[in-house]
């Protein structure tokens, strides 16, 4: 049995519907939830929902295990397998799953029993809309928190299997030998770098090669979690801190105890909240909201962002006490742009991950598709790269990936037109521009023969069709840091 609440776009792109599994024997109490869902008013879902209904435990683990689900809704009493157990066994499966348990007043001891075990919240039957309304606004906003923070940590846990920290350029070297330098030691770390550069795959690197790797590795994306639950979800509560807190719930903090903690964006932090973790970094306590007593704790806090903190401390936006904590160990990531050398490896990596997932495992890039990819700026730095080569792999109906096939993906716009091409010289002299230009072209153009050869100098000349002792001269020239002088 399916009921469906009118569908609405999440900001006009087609998703999966949020799915609320309804876990009810008595065909009574089924129309009732059934009509008391229909009438809260769930505003906070940005799109389609959906209502799936089991009779039973068994048929709600059945369709568990066949499909996503974002909420449940449980009776404490059905035939067979009870609600206790039932709650038990999605923790089991997943605890990231939200599970509301609904029972009568005599059954209230029950629900506490079951809050013991995970569930998030209880419903008093006869339920009533509004009380109903509140609690799922609160269950659903919760769901979605924990899948952005479960997803992110898949797609980290995914990259570093993958390997996806390749690099051969002097930039990326470095990178990597503080990576190694900051696991050695308990400091704080602050990588900064542009969106997509591989923030959160260093900081796990980070952890998993430091002495803490087996303990716990604990993220919180401080720009998606909503400003009213960020201190909830990094210095936990008490049971009655606020609506709805039914229950001690540890903070992320706490349950990292002895590992790590990411905080990534940490330039969105409120600064009320960069106040309470500056004590937490000096003292090595935490307070959970609502509570008096201070628990102890020790882990290693790793922050990410985008941003310029050093202009946020200027504009009073970022504490500077907090800014200099966190960056004992600081661990700036080069844009994609700036070591466009590795590009090549990188591609070709990211290939070769998705052609075995694809069953393409014979893909390959012409060295044309590799010049293609060499040739765009990359805004969106490694990540946007992955989602090309993951798209040209999943579209290409030959082995040879072409420089067509790669074009077809990119936006021209972001090659830019005449004036993106010269806009970095029209301030110099006509004979000055010039020297600039084709220095800076030769430089690129030499690294990236270089990159696509695996450094082999006479295969790059050969391809370049000009003389190997003339290719040798031109690296000298524009590689070796004298050309910024005189080009």
């Amino acid at each position: 049995m399916t009921a469906a609440v009118e569908p609405r776009l999440r900001s006009g792109v087609a998703r999966a519907p949020f799915t609320i599994l309804l876990v009810e024997d008595d065909p009574s109490d089924t129309e009732l939830m059934l009509h008391a869902i229909e009438e809260a008013d769930l505003k906070v879902i940005e799109g389609d929902m959906q209502i799936e209904v089991r009779a039973t435990a068994e048929g709600a683990l059945r369709l568990l295990g066949e499909r996503p689900v974002d909420l449940v809704i449980t009776d404490m009493v059905l035939p067979g397998i009870d609600g206790l157990d039932l709650v038990s066994q999605i923790q089991e499966i997943d605890r990231n799953l939200p599970v509301l348990v609904v029972t009568r007043m005599s059954g209230v001891h029950t629900a506490v029993d079951a809050m013991r075990r995970g569930a998030y919240d209880y419903l008093l039957k006869p339920v009533s809309p509004g009380d109903l309304g509140m609690r799922l606004h609160r269950a659903i906003r919760m769901s979605e928190i924990l899948r952005r923070n479960s997803a992110f940590e898949r797609s980290l846990r995914h990259d570093m299997q993958a390997g996806n920290l390749v690099g051969a350029s002097e930039a990326f070297q470095k990178v990597l030998r503080r990576i190694g330098e900051a696991a050695q030691v308990r400091s704080t770390v602050l990588i900064t770098g542009e969106t997509g550069t591989g923030k959160g795959l260093i900081a796990r690197a980070i952890h998993e090669q430091s002495r803490e790797r087996d303990k716990p590795f604990q993220v919180i994306d401080c720009a998606t979690v909503p400003e009213g639950m960020v201190e909830s979800e990094l210095f936990g509560h008490v049971r009655g801190a606020f609506t709805g807190a039914v229950s001690d719930k540890p903070g992320l903090i706490e349950l990292a105890d002895g590992g790590s903690v990411f905080l990534d964006e940490i330039g969105e932090l409120p600064l009320l909240l960069q106040t309470k973790l500056l004590r937490v970094l000096e003292e090595n306590e935490v307070r959970p909201v609502g509570g008096t007593r201070v628990k102890r704790v020790d882990m290693r806090f790793i922050a990410a962002t985008n941003q310029n903190l050093e202009e946020k401390v200027r504009d009073g936006s970022f504490r500077k006490d907090l800014y200099y904590r966190l960056a004992v160990v600081m661990i700036p990531v080069p844009p994609l742009r700036e070591r466009i050398e590795d590009l090549p490896v990188i591609a070709r990596h990211l290939l070769a991950q998705f052609g075995r997932e694809m069953g393409k495992p014979r893909s390959y890039f012409v060295a044309s598709a590799i010049t293609e990819l060499m040739a765009y700026p990359w805004p969106g730095n490694v990540r946007e790269l992955r989602n090309v080569v993951e798209r040209v792999v999943m579209l290409a109906r030959e082995d040879a990936i072409e420089s067509a096939d790669v074009r077809a993906l990119l936006p021209t716009a972001a090659r830019g037109g005449s004036m993106g091409e010269c806009g970095a010289y029209v301030s110099l002299p006509y004979m000055e521009a010039k020297r600039k230009a084709v220095a800076d072209f030769s430089r690129s153009y030499l690294k990236a023969k270089l990159a696509m050869h695996g450094g082999q100098i006479t295969k790059a000349a050969e391809d370049s069709q000009i003389p190997r002792q003339h290719f040798s001269l031109l690296i000298k020239r524009f590689l070796d840091g004298r050309d910024s002088r005189k080009p």
